[in-house]
Order: C-alpha cells, then structure tokens, then sequence
C-alpha cells in the first residue's frame, strides 16, 4: 500500500513539474515577444506565409503612400492579462505609427484565449472610430470561429487600410470583396434627397 502511494506521490510531482516548466514557455508576455521585423508577427503560428507577404505588402504600402502604420500580431495566449492591456502594452514596446503623428494600428489576436482587439493611435481616432472598429472585429468573428485566421486577419487589414488610404487620398488594390466596398463613394443627404 505504502509502495503504491509512493508511486501515485512520485507521479504527481512529476506532473506538476512538467506543468510549471511548460506553462510559462506557453506564456507570451509583451516583454518576451522579439522586436517585429516585419508588419505582420504571427508568434501563435495560425497564418500562412502567402497570407503574410500578401499583408506585409499592403501594409507597406499603407506605411509608404498614407502614412500609417498596420501591425499584425497573434499571441497563443494573453498570460493573464486584458487583451485592451496586452495591445497597450505592444503599442507602448514596439512604437507602431511615426513617432508625433501616432498613426498606428494593432491588429491582435490571442488564439488559445479566444480574444481579439484593433488598438488605434490617437492619429487614427478620426477615421477609425471605436464604432467602425468595433464593426470590423464582428466582421472577423466568423472567420474567426472557422479558425480561417488567415481570412479574419486579411479581412481586417484590408478595410483599415482603405479607410486610412481614403483619408490620405490614394488608392490601394482591395484585397477582399469588403475592402473593395470601402472604396465607395458614399451618397450625402443632398445627393439622397436630390435623387428623390
């Protein structure tokens, strides 16, 4: 009996060990992420690399032509945190957006937490309202259920990057149906009621 207890005592210790030494290797706190090297940094390793180029270039040319930045990170998990916080957090370490004109947006998912947010710089508020994020994060939702991150993502960076393109007045090729549909000209009241 004492021989069986052991065992059971031994293995338990062994588990929990094993727990402790991966839990934190799992655990992707800001101050352990690497400096970006590219737009798009997908530590959770959820997107393809066609989808990757296809985004580092649109979002190279939303830096070049208007003057904003687009970061695009996944994170296995949040380490506890907020997702609001953990995008703070990246805004505060990696400085996405020109330095004194703060256009930059974050475009996080947490893959293992289920959490996604777009964290917009004061330079972007404008444009890119709570409303109209909050709208794009919903879009991307059934996506994200499918785990199709590579649409989520795509449809995300797409529609940001028109709507600062229009704001900056130049065009950028859409890459989905929903981008293309932020090209529009939206009709005015004047325009509806002089139609009527």
């Amino acid at each position: 009996m004492k021989a069986m207890l052991g065992v059971r005592l031994r293995a338990a210790c062994c588990i929990a060990v094993a727990v402790c030494a991966v839990g934190p290797a799992c655990a992707q706190a800001v101050k352990d992420l690497p400096q970006p090297t590219d737009y798009v940094s997908d530590f959770a390793h959820v997107m393809s690399d066609s989808t990757k180029t296809q985004l580092d270039r649109l979002c190279g040319e939303v830096e070049r032509d208007a003057h904003a930045q687009i970061a695009v990170v996944t994170v296995n998990t949040l380490n506890g945190e907020s997702v609001q916080q953990y995008a703070v957090e990246l805004e505060d370490a990696w400085k996405v957006g020109s330095k004194g004109s703060d256009r930059g947006i974050i475009v996080l998912l947490a893959v293992k937490d289920r959490q996604r947010f777009i964290e917009t710089g004061y330079g972007v508020e404008g444009i890119l309202p709570d409303g109209k994020v909050g709208d794009i994060g919903r879009q991307m939702v059934p996506m994200l259920r499918a785990n199709d991150f590579d649409g989520a993502v795509t449809l995300a960076v797409d529609e940001i990057s028109q709507i600062i393109a229009k704001d900056a007045g130049v065009q950028l090729q859409p890459l989905t149906r929903w981008g293309a549909q932020q090209q529009q000209p939206h009709e005015t009241v004047g325009q509806v009621i002089g139609g009527i």
